[in-house]
């Protein structure tokens, strides 16, 4: 009987259960982030946590990094994350992001806090660096700043405001009803 014992299964016998929290792990410290579902989301940072603090307790001894090989796999991973670790501000966050089609099931992205890149606004700026210069172009062929005339009817716009009919009845599959 299990009391005061908190363990999420997630629907896996031990083996499997621990196989997959291992290939998270793997996962998570080898690319500083995962999007997996939320119930694995919160294992993964739980372990991931933990890993992180005692790692910071133990350092770089032997027998931890043997254990270390074991969970992580590679040793390329494994020298990763004692880099991490030494880091001050080394944990864990956890985003939920969306829902994933399919199934509708809840999805959650967990990466290493201070590795995680923040994307950039360079590609909206390339566009309209490159529309500002085909119109610097188009001034300097045309320098009597004559209009080029454009081909109306290429582009096909809907009515947004046209008005649709319902019909006051609604259709009847089945005679009688």
């Amino acid at each position: 009987m299990y009391k005061r014992i908190k363990r999420a299964k997630l629907g896996r016998k031990k083996s499997h259960r621990e196989s997959l929290i291992d290939n998270l792990l793997r996962s998570l410290f080898d690319n500083n982030y995962v999007v997996t579902t939320t119930t694995k989301a919160k294992v993964l940072k739980q372990n991931a946590e933990s890993l992180i603090e005692v790692g910071k307790k133990k350092g770089e001894s032997i027998d931890f990094i043997r254990k270390l090989n074991n969970v992580l796999g590679k040793e390329t991973i494994v020298k990763k994350y004692l880099e991490y670790i030494k880091k001050d501000n080394a944990g864990v966050g956890f985003v939920r992001v969306g829902f994933r089609e399919g199934d509708n099931a809840e999805l959650s992205r967990v990466y290493l806090l201070g590795l995680d890149k923040k994307r950039s606004a360079e590609p909206k700026s390339k566009k309209e660096d490159g529309k500002k210069k085909e119109n610097i172009e188009k001034a300097e062929k045309n320098p009597l700043k004559i209009r080029e005339e454009t081909q109306v009817g290429l582009k096909k716009k809907v009515d947004k405001t046209a008005v649709v009919k319902k019909s006051g009845t609604r259709p009847q599959a089945r005679a009688g009803l």
